[in-house]
């Protein structure tokens, strides 16, 4: 009977379902690879690292890159294109060693063979 006094209330404040609205165009990934490979997001991706050169050779190949890409589309958690493509960068940036790194390494590498060095001129080796 308590309830009964708030039922007018309650089916006031029922609203109809919403429709699910679509991501952004951003969002969304491709029906397929090689409609993704269209877009032009992933064109200027693949000419940019294509672009990008080592000693004036191409660190990479456009064939590398595009593959890269089309398989990376396959990968089930990859659910957008923005997504494909951040992953892709990642991925070309550590195999070019451009991800800072290995820079970062070698200079532990050095510090660490000077202080032994240091240690053996102290301690009277060689």
């Amino acid at each position: 009977m308590f309830l009964g006094q708030f039922r007018p209330v309650f089916k006031g404040d029922e609203e109809e379902p919403k429709t699910v609205l679509q991501k952004p165009p951003s969002q969304n990934k491709s029906s397929n690879s090689e409609e993704f490979l269209k877009t032009p997001d992933a064109k200027d991706f693949v000419s940019g690292w294509a672009a990008k050169k080592v000693d004036g050779r191409p660190l990479f190949t456009r064939r590398g890159i595009t593959d890269l890409l089309s398989t990376l589309f396959q990968v089930p958690g990859l659910d957008s294109n923005s997504k494909i493509l951040t992953a892709a960068d990642k991925i070309l940036l550590k195999l070019g060693n451009m991800d800072g790194l290995q820079g970062f390494l070698m200079g532990w590498k050095a510090k660490s063979e000077g202080l032994i060095k240091g240690l053996k001129t102290i301690l009277g080796g060689k």
